[in-house]
Formats: C-alpha cells, structure tokens, sequence
C-alpha cells in the first residue's frame, strides 16, 4: 500500500518535531534535490508521516476544524478577489465615463456660450420679428404681465 501523501509528520523541518504535510513525496524530492547534501541522510531518515491513529483525537478534530475554516476562507478570499476584478473594471468604466461626462459637459457649456452669444446678437432682429409676429403684445422687455398684479 502506498504510504500517506498528507497528514501530520516528524521533522519535515529541521527546527519543528511535528507538522501537516500536504505532499510527502514533494517534500522528500525537494530535499534530495535542494537541501545541502550533508543534511539529506538525516532528513530523509527523520522525515516521517505519523499514523493518524497514534494522533491524540484533539489534535485530529482541531485539524479538521481548521481544514473546514481554512476551504470557507479560501472560498470567501475567491469571492474577494473576483469582487475586487469587477470593482476595478467597474472603476474603470467609471473613469471613462467620467471623462466623457466631463468633455460632454465642456462641450455643452460652449455650445451655451455660443448660443447666448447668438441671442444677444440677433437681439434686434428677434425684437423687430417679435413685434411682426405678436401684435399687441404687453412684452415689456422683462414680463408681459404689465402691471403687478399679474394681468
């Protein structure tokens, strides 16, 4: 039978007595390959998995806990960093339509100026138009109600 990939073992740290171990094989390949050859025999006769039965249950069901707590945040650190993606593409689209607001609206305000201007030009033309088109009007330049109360 194939030994345990993961679980808890002896020394997978030279300065640590027991530790969880998520891949075995990779730890020990990684010490044939990287640490410095001196310490290899040692480690690699020290490093051990640690049948699960010989374990105080504490331990076990602490574990457990702590793998059921560490996959919800990992699925709550998902859903963060997706959130995050949307909110800077989002701030993006923001950005970009702040700056065609911002252009749309200096836009307007020359058109406005532009239109102002023409309507105090033609001021005369408007006025001699207004008095062909609106015979006996009470237009007095500020209100066609020509007295105060309204009539």
């Amino acid at each position: 039978m194939a030994e345990k990939q993961s679980g808890f073992a002896w020394h997978c740290h030279h300065d640590v007595l027991i530790e969880w171990v998520t891949d075995f094989q990779k730890r020990v390949d990684f010490i044939k390959e990287q640490k410095p050859i001196k310490e290899r025999t040692l480690r690699l006769k020290l490093f051990r998995m640690i049948p699960e039965h010989r374990l105080p249950k504490g331990l076990i069901k602490a574990r457990e806990v702590y793998d059921k707590a560490r996959e919800a945040y990992d699925k709550a650190w998902e859903a963060y960093f997706k959130a995050w993606e949307a909110y800077d593409k989002a701030r993006e689209a923001y950005d970009k339509a702040r700056e065609a607001c911002d252009k749309a609206r200096e836009a307007c305000d020359k058109a406005w100026e532009a239109y102002d201007k023409a309507l105090e030009t033609s001021k005369a033309e408007i006025s001699k138009l207004h008095d062909e088109l609106c015979p006996n009007c009470t237009w007095n330049g500020k209100t066609i109600f020509a007295n105060k109360d309204g009539e």
